[in-house]
């Protein structure tokens, strides 16, 4: 949902964002919410590894391909959005116990949350309470979060409602925790 991003980066890095958002489905529903568990907790480790070398100037091609194609440019360390994004991931899977829940808010993080930037990014009508989103990446996120609806049937519509609300919030943290936390939140309410 920013406005005035690099648009190839950014498309790119979205795409990616729903690429493990399916990878990680495809790995809840074939080995479960456990073995999902300890595969992120492995990617985390070996990414924060990776950044590790990559601050430290040893040039390990995969690591220097992978943020020169989807880190933000302004982006604090090389890999902070990646490691952000699994972070959220694994924090979804600790929180949120029954598979059908976890995977909508797979669902919602992937695929809201992507479209809100590929959507929002030209998007011309920025939020009254944060002018650095835009209306049409909400309204994207609600939209591409429904398919969520194939996991939890009607939840779909207040849980894309709720996480779209506070992704859209100024809060001064990554949605790629913010997100997760919330979907989390909704799913411990209901």
């Amino acid at each position: 949902m920013y406005c005035g991003v690099d648009t190839l980066r950014e498309i790119n890095r979205q795409l990616f964002h729903v690429i493990l958002g399916l990878a990680l489905l495809f790995i809840l529903f074939n080995f479960g919410r456990s073995k999902t568990i300890y595969f992120l907790s492995a990617i985390l480790f070996v990414g924060l590894l990776l950044i590790n070398l990559v601050l430290r100037k040893i040039r390990v091609p995969i690591a220097t391909w992978f943020v020169e194609t989807f880190e933000r440019k302004h982006a604090p360390l090389p890999g902070y959005g990646s490691a952000w994004y699994v972070v959220g991931l694994l924090l979804s899977c600790l929180l949120i116990h029954d598979v059908y829940y976890l995977a909508a808010a797979v669902v919602v993080f992937a695929f809201g949350d992507a479209a809100s930037t590929i959507f929002g990014y030209k998007g011309k009508i920025p939020l009254p309470y944060n002018k650095k989103k835009t209306v049409e990446g909400t309204l994207a996120f609600i939209l591409f979060s429904l398919s969520s609806f194939l996991f939890v049937g009607w939840y779909a519509i207040p849980l894309a409602l709720f996480a779209a609300f506070v992704e859209s919030l100024p809060l001064g943290i990554d949605d790629n925790v913010s997100i997760p936390l919330a979907c989390s939140i909704f799913f411990y309410l209901i």
